[in-house]
């Protein structure tokens, strides 16, 4: 009797135990996604700069230009992103995150994230999309 009560109090604490684990991991892959995000908008901004299409005073021959973060932290540009090397993200949050100074909307897990540059206002807009 004194095994079959010890047996329920370990469930009861597991129970309890998973679904806080859970959550922390969810946690611990959204800021994951974070810093990851957060490094393709500098990998953005570093490409931006040293694009031959931009001349000394900073116009361009292009109106916009959208990058696609990949797996390495690289981006890519193009108007879709590389299956093979595009990062995907690792959790999901319905809040919006704050990241590199702009509100970006929550996201689910297996995203891609997408930076477009507008070289007329000299701001990137970051998404997350399927």
């Amino acid at each position: 009797m004194e095994m079959l009560i010890v047996v329920a109090i370990i469930a009861i604490l597991i129970a309890i135990a998973i679904p806080t684990f859970a959550s922390s991991l969810n946690k611990a892959r959204v800021a994951t996604d974070e810093a990851n995000i957060r490094s393709g908008y500098a990998t953005v901004m570093a490409t931006v700069l040293t694009d031959d299409s931009v001349d000394v005073e900073g116009n361009s021959t292009k109106a916009k230009a959208t990058y696609w973060l990949n797996k390495d932290g690289s981006v890519t540009a193009g108007a879709a992103a590389d299956n093979t090397k595009a990062y995907e993200t690792k959790g999901k949050t319905a809040d919006a995150k704050d990241i590199a100074g702009q509100s970006v909307p929550g996201w689910d897990k297996d995203k891609k994230v997408k930076y477009e540059y507008d070289f007329a206002t000299n701001k990137i807009t970051i998404t997350v999309v399927a």
